[in-house]
């Protein structure tokens, strides 16, 4: 299977659910029904991040563990000498399962509701020099057609224009923005869940064009983050010391 199929699957599907829900709440006559339709399509569009980013940090570190597993020689990195791990993946019958039940069972509570959660729990998996959700990596992201200035606090043809020392500003800005946009999306399925929307006293207003927008930022984060992983995860084995044959046997 190859590395991240099965989360990015499942982020697929439930974000068409929760597209669905939008679509159907806009269909809806009673007014505050729909609105209620729209906090839940809300919720399911972050609890959709949210296990993407859970089971992605699960599918790398089974990964990792099956190709020492497969290659003894590799060099893990230091970030992993504290992983504490079951038993029964240390003593267990041979077999990748072992190490993938061990590694669901580490994420099991985990939640990655911030985005500075989300740089924590991944960038593990990404070499120095590539890492994730950093000024060096994020250009091409700024200037990806499905960018928008609410996301990164300025336009892909306005960075273009600007001069090399403004763009390494603009980049470190653009970061701050984006956790800030993210950070305040998550937020917002926080209230939905724990208060009804009511953060203070009064119903947080809500519309198509609000949802529809969340629904878009986390869609461009995930499909970001997911293909910064797909490419990268290979080479950060191959620096671990992992040979093809490894990389292979552990669909990297």
């Amino acid at each position: 299977m190859p590395i991240l199929a099965t989360p990015k699957r499942h982020f697929d599907e439930d974000m068409a659910r929760a597209t669905d829900l939008m679509t159907h709440a806009i269909g809806t006559d009673d007014g505050r029904l729909k609105d209620d339709i729209f906090r839940s399509a809300w919720m399911m569009a972050v609890g959709a991040t949210d296990a993407y980013f859970c089971d992605a940090y699960a599918d790398l570190t089974t990964r990792v563990l099956q190709a020492k597993d497969h290659q003894g020689s590799i060099q893990l990195p230091d970030k992993f000498g504290n992983l504490l791990v079951p038993v029964i993946a240390v003593v267990g019958e041979e077999g990748g399962w072992r190490w993938r039940m061990a590694a669901r069972q580490l994420i099991e509570r985990q939640s990655v509701l911030s985005l500075k959660e989300i740089k924590a729990l991944l960038r593990r998996f990404c070499r120095a020099q590539n890492n994730l959700l950093v000024e060096s990596t994020i250009e091409s992201w700024i200037q990806h057609p499905d960018a928008t200035k609410r996301l990164w606090g300025v336009t892909a043809r306005n960075y273009r224009a600007l001069t090399a020392d403004d763009k390494k500003k603009a980049r470190a800005l653009a970061l701050k923005h984006l956790e800030r946009r993210i950070d305040g999306v998550f937020q917002r399925r926080h209230d939905c869940i724990h208060n009804c929307d009511r953060p203070r006293v009064a119903l947080q207003s809500i519309s198509v064009g609000y949802i529809r927008s969340a629904i878009l930022d986390l869609t461009f984060m995930v499909e970001r983050i997911h293909a910064h992983l797909v490419d990268e995860f290979p080479e950060y084995l191959s620096e671990m010391g992992a040979n093809a044959i490894t990389r292979n046997q552990v669909g990297a």
